[in-house]
């Protein structure tokens, strides 16, 4: 699915050169530069104009901004202005041949001698200049300055170089510079934006100043235009794939304290907290209600409750989940794009009607918010929502007539900037309306409209761009509501938010999709402290299949709890269109466990290395007892029991530990418990989640392989052509996801024949071996007619004529959502039949049978076990030693791998080392065999058991505990 996070092909390797960065493009994978360059004539569509001036460094101030921004302010402000000139005409570099500090060392190739950012010498628009010193991809660059003592500062210039695509270098997209008292607390001066912009070109320089005489003081809402500090520091903004070139810093100033210099208040990096400015949502989850081929952009109630709920295992609500949603489109049924200024009236009537339709996505979410209520036996909670502004944009020119006055007329070059203007604030104000009034018809009972989203994610880089932002905010303000706004990761003039009015924003890292280097976490939560932002936590339904974009949406988790994220900030969150549905409704116990970590998150109680374990288990019972959702005798008896199962796990027990596991899941889940009030639902939950990830792990595959990885195998009937069998397709590792058109899955389809209603699939292993699990992927997606099969049977054999059934499966009932599910046979959890206390059987072959009534989709199989071939010979495996120490009675069993009907040999030998037992016993037609033996005289302490068989070239060792005297 491209929903937004996708970079078009043709960008990886070239530039985007056209101004901002859509929607659909902000959330992807970064390409090597993304261009923030206004398009001169030559890239321009014939006969149109882009509505966005050229830019030239000749059009710059000294201060590297657009001269229709640095007016001065008012006439009467000559005097002072003039007053200042004469104090620079005798400022000084104060910087001059001073050392200073870097966060981050330079490239090799490139070094800093540790003054040549202060030596006075500007580099040639040459790269190998030795002036300029070199910074790659990473975090924001620091440079630090101790001027010795407090002095007055006036201007600040930092000078970089850019040489693109020859030699890949870009400016920064912002430099900010920032003064101390202490080194340790920082007053901020300005944030700059780059006006040479990145783009292709000859070689180039650009000067970032902050020049207080004309700019102020920007932090502590501070009067003066000259700082009194001792320590500067100069933060540039480094591109995620691209050099940066720097070669000088001047601070320039007077010693000591002169006429007009002033502190500049400490401002402490912090996030965007909840509260009157994100109109009290904390997590504001993304649904994207736009035009989607495959209806994902059409919600209903069932596939809403799990996303602002938190459903247990069967789906019902337990607790609130997110508190917030903001529904958006991209894309029209035109192919128009809402937030790059593409679409025109009948798009935003379509989105309009189809968000406000009598069953539409809206009366879709009240109606889930009003079951989830009822359920949670809160019937007044009101989800709070926030709606989307599209993008009037400024080039089209036939919007469409919105009362009878003519069609509506964007671009500058047509009617003039202020027509164009007044143009777009007509359509604003348009939607505006439109959705005031299509709510307050409504009456919807379970939810509160509190914001509007702007589309655009980033200021636009016209000289109308702030001018625009500025026009919405104060209409929506008008309408006593909140505005929403989520720049992608190199949004132009993203520190301007607050400026332009908009009250709450959450800086998107962009991450998760990949071309990033793994700091880029740590660097989005410093930039979004560093302009008082939140942040967006970014995951989609790939993580369902991809164990990478598992791990980096537990990077978004482990992030947010380093930088305080999770327990202080604002957060927007993009799941694609279905990932967190997906994760909550899924019966893989490890997706599963996602929803329930993104649970934790969203309110607070999420810890880094929450990996399943019991230890883990027992940190989270300890958290519920501190937050009084488990009583605290309770919570001492289910940590008494973690314990124990550890133990079992330390012995090299997993049947017994997913046995006491099991107990655990009844015991917290037990009605006399719920009913007393000794655990909260949500606790149980979250605890059943981590005990099903554990059984699952223990039961199917720990320490076990795959051994039919790569290998063939025969069907009784060949898969439909359409989606056909390579000849290992079940056995290649590759899973298809919930997609049925991916080339991994393969198809059977029903068939009006009996005795082509069924498929066989066999495997040849190619001698016995030590089966602990077998199981089968397949898919289920209601809409194109694909189910599970009714039944799967699994069976083995040791010569492929006689054949023993293991399990007979069924699958988990039909979902309204796509879903891929395993159906297997685990002999932990099911046993060997007519081998008591058996979890493991010994075949060549193996066999599963499944019934074909409509079409079934599979994609793997996997039969895991333990290969004994592989060393050659004859094996034992799973021995064990059981105590009865009332009945004074010794078992010890285990399974003959690559041998049936073989005799095993057994030695106990006692704490001292003496012989106390010498026997032997043939094993059964599946490999098992069993020692049953009567325990007499003083056995105390640990005695060893040996196991052994004919061409095995070392005993299995066993140990025991026996301290019942005879």
């Amino acid at each position: 699915m491209n929903l937004n996070k996708k970079w078009l092909s043709g960008l990886m390797a070239a530039v985007l050169l056209l101004t901002p960065l859509s929607a659909v493009q902000a959330k992807s994978l970064v390409p090597d530069v993304t261009v923030l360059q206004a398009a001169g004539a030559d890239q321009m569509e014939a006969g149109k104009d882009t509505g966005h001036p050229q830019v030239e460094l000749d059009q710059l101030t000294d201060a590297g901004e657009p001269a229709a921004e640095q007016a001065p302010q008012a006439i009467d402000e000559n005097q002072a202005a003039a007053s200042s000139a004469v104090q620079e005409t005798e400022f000084r570099n104060l910087a001059a041949g001073l050392p200073y500090e870097w966060s981050e060392a330079p490239e090799a190739s490139h070094p800093d001698d540790g003054y040549k950012l202060t030596d006075g010498k500007y580099g040639a628009l040459d790269m190998n200049d030795p002036a300029w010193v070199g910074h790659l991809r990473g975090k924001a660059r620091e440079v630090l300055f101790d001027l010795g003592e407090e002095k007055s500062i006036g201007k600040i210039t930092a000078n970089f170089f850019q040489d693109f695509p020859t030699n890949s270098i870009l400016v920064p997209l912002s430099v900010s510079m920032y003064v101390s008292d202490d080194k340790e607390n920082w007053g901020l001066l300005s944030h700059n934006a780059t006006q040479l912009l990145w783009g292709e070109g000859p070689p180039r320089h650009e000067t970032f100043e902050w020049d207080g005489s004309r700019d102020g003081i920007k932090g502590g809402n501070t009067e003066g235009k000259l700082a009194y500090a001792r320590y500067v520091k100069v933060t540039f903004y480094m591109h995620p794939t691209q050099w940066e070139y720097i070669d000088e810093i001047e601070i320039m100033g007077m010693d000591g304290k002169i006429e007009g210099a002033v502190k500049v208040p400490a401002e402490q990096p912090r996030f965007l907290e909840p509260g009157e400015a994100t109109a009290g949502i904390r997590n504001l989850n993304l649904f994207y209600n736009g035009q989607y081929a495959n209806g994902l952009g059409d919600w209903n109630k069932e596939r809403i409750i799990p996303n602002i709920s938190y459903v247990n295992k069967d789906g019902e609500p337990v607790d609130w989940l997110y508190d917030g949603v903001l529904y958006l489109g991209i894309a029209s049924p035109a192919g128009r794009d809402f937030g790059q200024g593409q679409t025109n009236l009948d798009d935003w009537k379509w989105y309009l009607d189809k968000t406000f339709a009598a069953t539409g996505d809206m009366q879709q979410l009240n109606e889930a918010a009003k079951e989830v209520g009822a359920k949670l036996k809160q019937p007044d909670h009101q989800v709070k929502v926030v709606l989307m502004i599209p993008n009037p944009g400024e080039s089209l020119t036939n919007f469409g007539d919105i009362d009878g006055s003519g069609s509506l007329n964007f671009n500058d070059s047509v009617v003039g900037k202020e027509k164009a203007s007044e143009n777009r604030g007509k359509a604003v104000q348009w939607w505006l309306d439109q959705t005031r009034q299509r709510w307050q018809a409504t009456n919807y009972s379970n939810l509160e409209l509190v914001g509007m989203y702007w589309m655009p994610e980033q200021i636009d880089i016209s000289e109308s761009g702030p001018d625009i932002a500025r026009m919405v905010s104060d209409k929506v303000h008008a309408m006593n509501m909140k505005v929403f706004w989520i720049p992608h990761s190199y949004a132009y003039k993203m520190f301007m938010w607050k400026d332009v009015g908009f009250d709450a924003a959450a800086l998107q890292p962009n991450y998760f999709f990949g071309g990033m280097d793994s700091d880029r976490l740590d660097d989005a939560t410093d930039t979004a402290k560093r302009y008082g932002m939140g942040n967006e936590v970014e995951f989609d339904d790939g993580m369902l299949t991809d164990p990478v974009l598992r791990q980096r949406f537990v990077e978004y988790l482990d992030s947010g709890v380093r930088s305080g994220l999770m327990q202080n900030g604002f957060r927007a969150h993009y799941q694609g269109n279905n990932a967190v549905y997906n994760l909550g409704v899924s019966k893989d116990p490890s997706l599963r466990l996602m929803y329930d970590w993104l649970y934790q998150y969203l309110n607070g109680t999420y810890a880094i290395d929450s990996s399943p374990a019991p230890e883990t288990m027992a940190e989270v019972v300890q958290r519920y007892v501190a937050s009084n959702e488990i009583k605290p005798a309770f919570g001492n008896d289910l940590t008494y029991r973690l314990q124990t199962i550890k133990l079992l796990l330390d012995d090299n027990k997993p049947k017994e530990a997913v046995t006491y596991m099991q107990d655990f899941l009844a015991h917290i889940h037990d009605p006399a418990v719920q009913a007393q009030g000794l655990i909260s639902v949500p606790a149980a939950t979250v605890l059943d989640s981590y005990a099903q990830v554990l059984i699952h792990t223990w039961s199917d595959g720990g320490g076990l392989s795959n051994l039919v990885l790569g290998q063939s195998y025969t069907i009784s009937q060949q898969p439909n052509s359409n989606y056909p069998d390579s000849g290992n397709e079940l056995t290649d590792g590759r899973f298809g996801g919930t997609d049925y058109r991916t080339e991994q899955w393969q198809a059977h389809a029903g068939s009006d024949y009996p005795d082509e209603r069924s498929r066989t699939i066999t495997f040849d292993l190619g001698g016995n071996k030590s089966i602990g699990a077998i199981r089968a992927h397949f898919l289920q997606d209601k809409g194109p007619g694909i189910y599970f099969p009714p039944n799967v049977t699994f069976s083995v054999s040791s010569d492929g004529q006689s054949w023993s059934t293991l399990a007979t499966v069924s699958p988990p009932p039909a979902q309204d959502a796509a879903s891929a599910e395993f159906v297997g046979w685990s002999g932990i959890t099911d046993g060997v039949p007519g081998e008591s206390g058996a979890d493991k059987v010994s075949a060549r072959y193996v066999k599963v049978e499944f019934p074909v009534n409509v079409w079934v989709f599979l994609d793997e199989i996997e039969v895991l076990g333990i290969d004994c071939h592989a060393g050659g010979g004859t094996a034992i495996d799973g021995a064990r030693a059981v105590v009865d120490a009332a009945a004074k009675k010794l078992t010890i069993d285990g399974l003959v791998v690559n041998g049936s009907q073989s005799q095993v040999n057994l030695k106990i030998l006692d704490s001292k080392g003496k012989v106390r037992y010498e026997g032997q016993t043939t094993s059964t037609e599946t490999g098992s065999f069993q020692f049953t033996i009567k325990l007499t005289g003083n056995l105390k302490g640990t005695c060893d058991a040996y196991l052994s068989m004919e061409g095995m070239p070392a005993p299995v060792k066993i140990s025991f505990e026996y301290n019942k005297k005879d």
